[in-house]
């Protein structure tokens, strides 16, 4: 039965084999047909399949133009029969909703990989857009992510995922008092909101130690040396990855040709729309024409119902 349903399933979208070897002409005919767009295909020692990035060029274009400079970058488990890793750059859009840049399969999330794909990642947004002093980039703690920003990105400030620690500090202490302030602290918007918040922190010296091992300008507000632009968490890719779930498992061309359908599916025309001719997203809208409340003029000060303001002569 088992074998009746993946022939039939083959038949339909062909072998993984034949999928790889799809690739090429697949990604060629997407260059050819959407302007900006960059691919590339790093064979291993043998020739055969390693790594694979791509990024359409409406995204691109898109980002750099108008949205804010900071993404998160997150790998997701493939479990096609050739298994693998998707690693993602999601950014936020003006509306404050994820907005997908660019995408890399690969073996694994290890320092290799990470570096390559930080490289594809840096020749398609340019060397000029990297060398910004306000590019924020956000991940776990995976040091083969942090090495390969380092390398790749000198000029980012690169922050950590508040919640990845707060699942951490809740995994390893079983503490959700103290890891509830940690939160307090991450987020606080002033120092003495952080002095606060760390003091009672500091009533438990294990957690207090841990969060300390990872600088608190990694992710603090208040401690960060630049905006962050309210990128706190890496939760913009876990909810692209949710969307994407359903097509883990599918063969290579097919999984790129997925995650093209779902981004051209209004997600990026929305964007570069409203940035090319100047319109202003729901988010912003509701923002900038919420009505700004006048305050009362103060009342006149009195003394036993005599006025003493002084008449202007």
């Amino acid at each position: 039965m088992v074998t009746g349903c993946k022939r039939g399933i083959e038949a339909v979208r062909g072998s993984p084999d034949q999928s790889y070897q799809h690739l090429v002409s697949y990604s060629n005919m997407l260059v050819e047909h959407n302007l900006g767009t960059k691919t590339t295909i790093k064979p291993d020692t043998n020739g055969g399949f390693l790594y694979y990035f791509f990024a359409l060029g409406a995204s691109l274009h898109g980002f750099m133009s108008w949205c804010r400079p900071a993404f998160a970058v997150y790998g997701m488990h493939l479990s096609g029969e050739r298994r693998g890793t998707l690693v993602s750059a999601i950014g936020y859009d003006a509306n404050v909703k994820m907005y997908p840049i660019a995408f890399a399969i690969v073996d694994s999330e290890n320092g290799d990989s990470c570096l390559w794909f930080m490289q594809k990642l840096l020749d398609a947004l340019g060397h000029e857009y990297s060398m910004r002093k306000d590019l924020v980039m956000c991940s776990d703690r995976s040091a083969s992510f942090e090495s390969a920003i380092t390398e790749v990105f000198p000029a980012a400030c690169h922050v950590y995922c508040v919640y990845h620690i707060k699942g951490m500090v809740i995994r390893r202490y079983d503490y959700f008092a103290a890891a509830k302030e940690f939160m307090r602290a991450a987020q606080a918007c002033t120092k003495d909101g952080y002095r606060r918040a760390m003091s009672e922190v500091k009533k438990d010296k294990a957690i207090f130690s841990y969060a300390q091992e990872f600088h608190p300008r990694h992710w603090a507000r208040v401690k960060s040396k630049r905006a962050r632009y309210t990128l706190m968490e890496k939760n913009i890719c876990e909810s692209w990855i949710n969307l994407l779930l359903k097509a883990r498992e599918l063969p290579i061309t097919h999984l790129v040709n997925f995650i093209r359908t779902e981004m051209m599916g209004g997600r990026l025309a929305a964007v570069v729309l409203a940035g090319e001719v100047g319109l202003q997203v729901p988010n912003v809208s509701a923002v900038v024409n919420q009505p700004t409340a006048i305050a009362p003029a103060p009342a006149k000060a009195t003394t036993s119902g005599i006025r003493i303001e002084e008449e202007c002569k």
